[in-house]
């Protein structure tokens, strides 16, 4: 139970990473990214509202082996990803939440999420498995499953993903899509 209140306070607290639109190769100079995701409302009242749109922003550079990338969503998150051979790789990162201000309560600390998965694809598709360490440093931790399907193309990204903990009443299921700007292959 503390592990489900836990998970719940941190996904609430928009530290949750949601959608992962990055193609499996590391990437060659700069890019951009601005898109969306769609997912059930967590806070909807009955049945309004009931889909949720989160704004995505993300930037990515790198030499083709390794790369650096910010992405903008429920969080800040920084992270690194690896090209382990042809068409894998290996991508973690650590998302803060962006409620700073009012209503943030961190008495007990900052909620942070610690994330790694392998990226599988090539041919304009990709696969990636991936888990989520979340909590608050000197309290408790949990862990989530994510699994993200996805698209690419010159210019643009497309994922459905899932997001599971054993403690959640279900899955939850995103759409997401973005817009790539830049030096992208």
């Amino acid at each position: 139970m503390r592990a489900l209140g836990l998970a719940l306070w941190v996904f609430l607290s928009g530290c949750l990473p949601v959608a992962m639109l990055r193609p499996p190769e590391p990437q060659v100079g700069e890019v951009f990214s601005v898109g969306a995701t769609l997912m059930p409302n967590p806070f909807a009242n009955r049945d309004q509202y009931p889909v949720l749109p989160l704004p995505y922003l993300a930037w990515a550079s790198g030499d083709g082996r390794l790369e650096a990338n910010l992405s903008l969503q429920w969080g800040l998150r920084g992270g690194v990803k690896a090209g382990l051979l042809p068409g894998v790789s290996l991508d973690g990162g650590l998302t803060l939440p962006l409620a700073l201000g009012q209503g943030a309560d961190w008495s007990q600390g900052v909620p942070v999420v610690l994330d790694a998965g392998l990226i599988l694809g090539g041919g304009g598709a990709y696969f990636s498995p991936r888990l989520h360490l979340l909590g608050v440093p000197g309290e408790g931790w949990g862990l989530t499953y994510q699994v993200s399907a996805g698209a690419y193309g010159p210019g643009w990204v497309a994922e459905v993903g899932v997001l599971y903990a054993p403690d959640m009443q279900g899955p939850l299921f995103s759409l997401s899509a973005a817009w790539r700007f830049g030096s992208a292959p």
